[in-house]
């Protein structure tokens, strides 16, 4: 036979197998379906459902059959007929002080005006609570366009580690920049900058304490020299009362 007449026999066999094929195929998975069992009961409504099987225990389990010492002790200390004021008291921590838009207000402005009156160049100032929550950011006319993220980064490093920007350089990076701790330092600003919240290792950034040593924010000054944005920094913190690491200013 021509090799055209043996393609379309071929073609005809092929076709027949897959027929066949899926014929049987269908056959095989096809089961008939079955009737539920009377035994089984049906239940409609969920609550109806829930009554009966409750009527057949005659404990809850996740009851306990006895009573722990320490719930024991639990109770007796603090009853479910408690006031509010008396758990409270008992199971959360004491708030620590926060810093008010006012102070944070007060802060900004007296870093600005410390600039203006000993003619630095123009600063950006940024005042965080101890959370990390951006209260006040004030910028002076003129200011270089990065100096506000950098006066950020550098309130976000006080709080992020609880010690100034400048502690933090002087931890990790030695007078030439680099040292035994240079690693560390440039994973933990990986890590910052990955979570969007950079950190600066030069001075400007200052931690603010109250009187009893609980953090209560930060404020970053960037714009001029390092050692300047520090001075502004310290200045407007003191202005509220605030103790301030670092305690002094490079200038006196």
């Amino acid at each position: 036979p021509s090799p055209a007449l043996r393609m379309r026999v071929a073609l005809v066999f092929f076709a027949a197998v897959s027929v066949a094929s899926y014929s049987l195929n269908c056959i095989v998975t096809t089961r008939p379906h079955r009737a539920m069992p009377t035994s089984m009961v049906s239940f409609v409504d969920d609550a109806v459902a829930k009554k009966a099987w409750m009527a057949k225990q005659d404990w809850l389990p996740w009851q306990s059959r006895e009573t722990s010492p320490a719930v024991q002790d639990c109770e007796q200390s603090v009853p479910l007929t408690a006031p509010c004021s008396e758990v409270g008291s008992a199971w959360l921590v004491p708030g620590t002080p926060v810093l008010t838009l006012e102070a944070a207000d007060m802060m900004s402005n007296v870093a600005l005006k410390e600039a203006a009156a000993r003619s630095f160049k123009p600063v950006s100032v940024c005042v965080l609570d101890a959370s990390g929550r951006e209260l006040v950011t004030k910028t002076m006319i003129a200011c270089a366009t990065l100096a506000p993220e950098l006066a950020v980064a550098k309130a976000r490093t006080c709080v992020g580690f609880h010690i100034s920007s400048r502690a933090f350089r002087d931890n990790y990076i030695n007078s030439e920049g680099g040292g035994a701790k240079m690693p560390q330092a440039l994973a933990m600003g990986t890590v910052s900058a990955s979570a969007r919240q950079p950190v600066a290792s030069f001075p400007g950034g200052v931690l603010c304490r109250d009187r009893n040593n609980n953090v209560v924010g930060a404020i970053g000054v960037s714009g001029a020299a390092s050692d300047e944005d520090e001075h502004c920094a310290i200045l407007g913190a003191r202005a509220v009362g605030l103790v301030t690491e670092p305690a002094k200013s490079a200038l006196g």
